[in-house]
């Protein structure tokens, strides 16, 4: 069975209160991993509101521009998904140093040119998406710069097979600056209402 097909046999089960034998073992499979489960965090409706219209609105201005100055290929224009993710993270975790501004430019440009050397360096694309990674993590590790995002970055670069150092600098820099311009404005919008 698979996990959707699981889920669809659990609530059947709660419908209609069948006594099946998995019934029992489906209850402890799911205790369990909520009892190993974090719990998330319980945000007011101003920081989920402030959450979503700032991520929204980065993630516009990131897209907006993008369209503007154009010349990305659909695969490479995909690297609004990679910025979307650190908007979202960015709004979420207004006081984590993995978000503020100069981590932000400072991890995109670094994973943005380890992909590009694994991609001139690695024939094949899952040997040069594992070094992508490992050396990306090390170069945040080394710089002092974690930003989990652009380890997702680096992925995609070598996928996309971009191979333009262009790219570092348009789109990468460019939505980096947008980035980090979210998230001192976020930053300063939270102190001035908390």
């Amino acid at each position: 069975m698979q996990y959707g097909e699981i889920c669809l046999f659990w609530c059947i089960c709660q419908i209609y209160e069948w006594e099946h034998p998995l019934r029992k073992l489906l209850k402890r499979f799911i205790d369990y991993f909520n009892m190993i489960t974090a719990q998330q965090d319980d945000y007011s409706w101003s920081d989920k509101l402030r959450a979503s219209i700032g991520a929204g609105v980065t993630v516009l201005s990131i897209a907006t521009l993008n369209h503007l100055f154009g010349g990305l290929t659909p695969e490479e224009n995909m690297v609004t998904a990679v910025f979307g993710v650190s908007a979202l993270c960015i709004f979420l975790f207004p006081d984590s140093r993995l978000f503020s501004p100069l981590v932000l430019i400072e991890a995109n440009l670094m994973a943005s040119c380890v992909a590009f050397i694994c991609e001139y360096v690695f024939p094949s694309t899952s040997i040069g998406i594992l070094f992508a990674v490992a050396g990306t993590m090390g170069g945040m590790y080394l710089l002092k710069c974690i930003h989990p995002p652009a380890v997702f970055l680096s992925i995609f670069i070598v996928m996309s097979g971009t191979k333009s150092y262009d790219f570092a600098m348009h789109p990468i820099l460019v939505d980096s600056f947008i980035l980090a311009a979210a998230s001192f404005f976020n930053k300063a919008l939270v102190k001035k209402l908390g």
